[in-house]
């Protein structure tokens, strides 16, 4: 049984997708966050590409509700870097998931946000949201802000962590990781699970499966 349904041709390769967005799209900064992602294609290639097709999606979440979509782009990309201090074993188990895998994952959060602090700095705090939204909340301790933000951006940096969540879960939910579940979902099934689990979006997320961005459908391999 295949461990991923994809909601994208999978005949397009991720990379190309990336590279058939615009210089603006990719920001200045493009090249130096995939040098950042590059090591996690070596080391887990299913995280790797779920980073590449979370940063498309909360790319273009954040262009629907008119934010700017380049953070979201990178915090993307990024959000999972801390898997790369993750073992393997734990990264690609499908079953008898126990209380110590959840909290050897929970880790990645904090130690992404170390990797790339100093040069993603506002990548850094948006990625400390994206499993803050969930019953499950972590890291469980927020560090202070690495900088003297302006009440504006303050509220702004949650928002983006709010979006990157949504994207991450989306994404999730059609692999298999007895974490969640055992078996693949139907498209429905993950559309009435994404409004289940995200009532505080469910307008949000209505509006995204309406515009195309969120998907029902299923692509053969």
């Amino acid at each position: 049984m295949a461990d991923f349904q994809h909601y994208w041709d999978p005949k397009i390769p991720l990379k190309q997708r990336l590279m058939d967005l615009s210089p603006i799209q990719r920001g200045k900064k493009f090249e130096q966050a995939m040098t950042f992602l590059a090591p996690l294609e070596i080391k887990d290639f299913a995280s790797y590409e779920h980073s590449i097709r979370v940063a498309l999606l909360a790319r273009q979440i954040g262009e629907f509700i008119h934010l700017n979509d380049v953070p979201l782009l990178y915090s993307g990309l990024l959000h999972d870097l801390g898997k790369l201090g993750t073992r393997l074993e734990t990264l690609q188990k499908t079953d008898g998931w126990t209380e110590a895998d959840s909290q050897e994952m929970e880790a990645h959060v904090m130690d992404g946000y170390r990797l790339i602090r100093g040069c993603f700095d506002f990548s850094a705090e948006i990625i400390l949201w994206h499993h803050r939204f969930q019953p499950r909340q972590y890291p469980k301790e927020m560090p202070p802000s690495l900088h003297d933000y302006s009440q504006g951006t303050k509220i702004l940096i949650p928002m983006f962590g709010r979006m990157l969540s949504l994207a991450d879960t989306f994404d999730a939910m059609h692999r298999v990781n007895d974490k969640y579940k055992s078996e693949l979902l139907s498209g429905e099934k993950i559309r009435e699970r994404m409004l289940s689990f995200n009532r505080d979006q469910e307008i949000l997320v209505r509006d995204l499966f309406e515009a195309g961005i969120f998907t029902t459908a299923i692509m053969a391999a």
